[in-house]
């Protein structure tokens, strides 16, 4: 007789899918944040460029909690399947996306999103470097336009502060 043995994963135990699990995770974890924007300091009104300092990521939070609300809705309609393993290049994405944001300051946000549109293709396995070099140029030129120019939003300059002057 032969003897099977099971292991037991504590996430195995619930019912739900996924997404609905990373859902409900989402809007937590959106809801935390939402309240920590209410420590924001006030910016003086000669530099607020009329737009509160907690808007913009106010923003971001609502469109995401209201995408998870979304994914939740799937999640509860979709049966659940076992769960695969966290691939290699999820954790390799975490990690560049965390280094874009500890280099955001000393480079400033134009530098770092030239260097973040090279690095997470290539990291994803794209190898067209012309084309890598053109969204490394357009990107960042296109935000500049759409935020500073047109809507007025200052950016970290990092580097690009000694050019500036």
């Amino acid at each position: 007789m032969a003897r099977t043995t099971r292991s037991w994963n504590i996430l195995s135990l619930h019912p739900l899918h996924q997404d609905a699990t990373v859902g409900l995770g989402l809007v937590a974890g959106c809801a935390v944040l939402y309240w920590m924007t209410g420590s924001f300091p006030e910016v003086p009104a000669m530099l607020s460029q009329n737009v509160p300092p907690t808007f913009f990521p106010r923003l971001v939070l609502v469109v995401t909690t209201l995408m998870s609300v979304v994914l939740i809705i799937r999640g509860l309609i979709l049966p659940r399947v076992p769960k695969e393993p966290i691939k290699k290049r999820v954790l390799l994405t975490a990690g560049i996306v965390t280094a874009a944001i500890l280099l955001m300051q000393p480079l400033g946000m134009l530098l770092t999103v030239s260097l973040l549109a090279v690095v997470m293709p290539m990291a994803w396995g794209e190898r067209r470097y012309r084309r890598l070099v053109i969204l490394a140029l357009a990107l960042p030129l296109a935000i500049h336009l759409v935020f500073t120019v047109a809507l007025g939003i200052r950016f970290p300059l990092g580097l690009l502060a000694a050019f500036s002057s």
